[in-house]
């Protein structure tokens, strides 16, 4: 299981919503303490009404910003209307918490993960699952890059991931192609071998393809290239 903390300010204030009001029933099983539950609990008001809020706010001050234009550089013939209505805020404010309940959140969430009771099904309700679908391996296409290394070797690299590791293929420019040079179980591969002459130079490319049980799987990398000299 994977946590899940939303990224944008509207999907974290709904996962922060979906938290706290599923939250009391598992504060005793899952161990939490009480007082930081309550206190996340305390922060949501706060947190639904600024994001209620903030699209308000937004869309006013662009009518007073129209309004102002207009009332400043408008045609004369233009009649102006009567001035935007503003929000209108509550009578009493939700309780302001301390700055980053978002940290505060990823740190209650961490808590659940370390119970030993806590279960897949209690993270859904929670909303603190990561259920998105992890990628095929078919269709995954490594993101090669490559740069020389001390003493002028080319050094790929590129994200293992869930895969073994992946195959390396070579075109020299010698009219031969792309011929495979080796199988790479690290991010890293250094190419060591036997460089041009000295003071020559040769334009050789690049291209992986990765290895998922054994079996080269997925899409090729994009071609990289790079000129190699001869050196001492």
């Amino acid at each position: 299981m994977k946590a899940k903390i939303a990224t944008t300010d509207l999907m974290l204030g709904n996962q922060i919503n979906t938290f706290c009001i599923a939250i009391e029933d598992y504060v005793s099983t899952l161990g939490l303490s009480a007082s930081k539950v309550a206190y996340l609990i305390s922060c949501n008001p706060m947190i639904q009404f600024t994001l209620k809020m903030h699209p308000e706010l937004l869309k006013t001050s662009h009518s007073v910003t129209s309004y102002k234009d207009l009332l400043l550089y408008g045609h004369k013939n233009e009649v102006l209307g009567a001035f935007p209505s503003l929000p209108v805020y509550p009578a009493t404010m939700p309780f302001i918490p301390l700055a980053n309940v978002r940290s505060f959140f990823a740190d209650l969430v961490q808590d659940c993960f370390k119970s030993p009771k806590f279960t897949e099904n209690i993270g859904i309700l929670l909303g603190i699952i990561d259920l998105s679908p992890l990628p095929k391996p078919e269709e995954v296409t490594p993101n090669l890059s490559a740069k020389l290394a001390t003493g002028g070797h080319p050094l790929l690299h590129t994200t293992k991931g869930i895969y073994q590791g992946y195959e390396v293929w070579r075109d020299k420019g010698d009219g031969k192609g792309f011929i495979k040079i080796a199988t790479s179980l690290y991010a890293d591969y250094l190419d060591a071998s036997e460089l041009p002459p000295l003071n020559v130079s040769q334009h050789w490319k690049y291209k992986v393809i990765n290895i998922y049980k054994g079996v080269p799987t997925g899409n090729w990398s994009a071609e990289v290239s790079m000129i190699v000299f001869g050196v001492i």
